[in-house]
């Protein structure tokens, strides 16, 4: 069962395994610091007894945000267990990063060298029993999984059906229910018995939910049943809500323009809301220009070097933004300078001859994109919001892709909800997929949703999920 909150959905198993772990993480220092009293003859005092839980639930908060800037609550035992321990494994070294610079910076909160090692092993080991009891005993148990009915069995229900096979997915199809006259998308040992009244079939299966996926008008004559069944417990769900819970996104290839006026609340976040997004915007752009300022200047270097001081190190092209608005925005240059000496604007391509040596590397480990804090500083971009686009791009995939131009209602961000979900696109298919996601995050966005993409941003850099595709950048010099 999936969970919303803070506008955003989280599973059952998810949130129970983070909360597992929390708790591990917070006994584990304790042990740790135990641990390490049997050889150590200091007073307790010494370390601060009255702040311990505090400082144990820092601990245990940053360990937890390690182990989801590797994607350890996306997804479980996706490779086998021994990838999963290397996964876990390089969390770990994140988090004693992490830790260690802000015990560094703050003396206070630290606990001695060998009680922290302590903790982490003794939270290490536990965490690999956790993961793989959650993986054998609760993820495989249909028993957690929603019983679902699709009221439908046309083209709307065999979206579901396609959806369905996919692997892990939170919801077991119990059956389809097929409409008089509807035309069939689904095999008939799927469709339910057309013997029974609605209502009882649902109740003899234990139906937990149904999924409104008719082709057609709503049936005037089925509405007492499927109130009947909402009367009993039974979730009654649209079809948009139902892909956007389940894939986060919302599919525009079966909305209306009244469920997007209805339904996107994203879009008046309220002067409090863009008060919390600036400051959020500014804090951590500084943070990150502070931290990243010898690689920008190593990457400048070996731009200079690759092309011998004769080509720029920054390129400025033009991109909309928010409402329409042109701005420029700053990156590292990672093609050729004559990428485009003929004036035509082209979609990057995997494996494009463009790019140069320097320019693979840094696009990959996204380097090339660290300029854009002087953007979002001056108030042109947002840290996280749906990837700027070309202007001439714009115009063509705005006339082609239905609510194309609904992913300007927020500003632009150097990284989104699009980009650690789907990756980089080459093509007008691959610009009409990331806007699936890019209106799931219009309509959903806040601090909660930015924090996550911040956090699963990690990932992508560390291990290149996104940047191995082709991408949208084009040269302009």
């Amino acid at each position: 069962m999936l969970l919303r909150r803070f506008r955003h959905y989280i599973s059952r198993w998810s949130l129970l395994l983070l909360i597992t772990e929390f708790l591990t993480a917070i006994v584990a220092f304790y042990v740790g610091i135990n641990a390490r009293f049997m050889i150590d003859v200091r007073p307790l005092d010494e370390f601060h007894e009255d702040f311990l839980l505090l400082r144990a639930i820092f601990y245990a908060c940053i360990i937890l945000i390690s182990m989801a800037a590797t994607g350890r609550y996306q997804r479980l035992m996706v490779d086998g267990f021994i990838d999963e321990s290397l996964r876990v494994g390089l969390s770990f070294v994140i988090g004693t990063v992490a830790l260690s610079l802000i015990f560094y910076s703050f003396p206070s909160l630290f606990i001695g060298r060998g009680a922290f090692a302590l903790a982490l092993i003794f939270t290490f080991f536990p965490y690999l029993f956790i993961r793989k009891f959650f993986y054998d005993y609760m993820l495989d148990l249909s028993l957690i999984k929603r019983r679902v009915m699709v009221f439908g069995a046309g083209e709307n229900a065999c979206l579901i059906a396609n959806l369905s096979l996919k692997t892990p997915s939170n919801f077991n199809v119990i059956g389809y229910w097929q409409l008089p006259g509807e035309a069939t998308h689904i095999k008939r040992e799927h469709i339910c018995p057309g013997d029974e009244k609605l209502v009882d079939w649902v109740r003899k299966h234990q139906i937990d939910e149904i999924v409104i996926a008719q082709d057609s008008e709503f049936p005037k004559d089925m509405m007492k049943d499927i109130l009947d069944c909402k009367s009993d417990g039974v979730l009654i769900v649209d079809l948009p809500i139902f892909f956007e819970r389940e894939s986060y996104i919302i599919n525009m290839d079966i909305l209306d323009h009244q469920w997007w006026v209805l339904h996107s609340n994203g879009v008046d976040q309220g002067s409090g809301q863009e008060i919390f997004k600036k400051i959020f915007d500014i804090f951590w752009s500084l943070v990150f220009l502070g931290a990243t300022l010898p690689l920008m200047l190593l990457t400048s270097l070996a731009i200079l070097i690759e092309s011998r001081g004769r080509g720029p190190v920054f390129y400025v092209q033009e991109r909309v933004g928010f409402n329409g608005r042109i701005f420029s925005v700053m990156k590292f240059r990672s093609m050729r300078t004559d990428a485009e000496q003929d004036g035509v604007a082209r979609w990057a391509q995997e494996d494009d001859n463009r790019i140069t040596f320097v320019g693979e590397f840094i696009r990959k480990t996204r380097l090339d994109e660290l300029p854009q804090f002087i953007n979002v500083l001056r108030g042109e971009m947002s840290f996280i919001g749906p990837r700027p686009e070309r202007p001439v791009f714009v115009e063509i995939l705005k006339k082609k892709i239905p609510y194309y131009t609904e992913r300007l209602r927020v500003k632009p961000g150097i990284t989104g909800w699009a980009q650690v979900r789907y990756g980089y696109g080459s093509s007008e298919a691959d610009a009409a997929e990331k806007l699936k996601y890019d209106l799931y995050y219009v309509k959903n966005h806040g601090i909660f949703l930015d924090l996550l993409v911040l956090i699963y941003s990690v990932e992508v850099v560390l291990f290149g999920s996104g940047a191995t595709g082709p991408r949208d950048e084009q040269q302009n010099q």
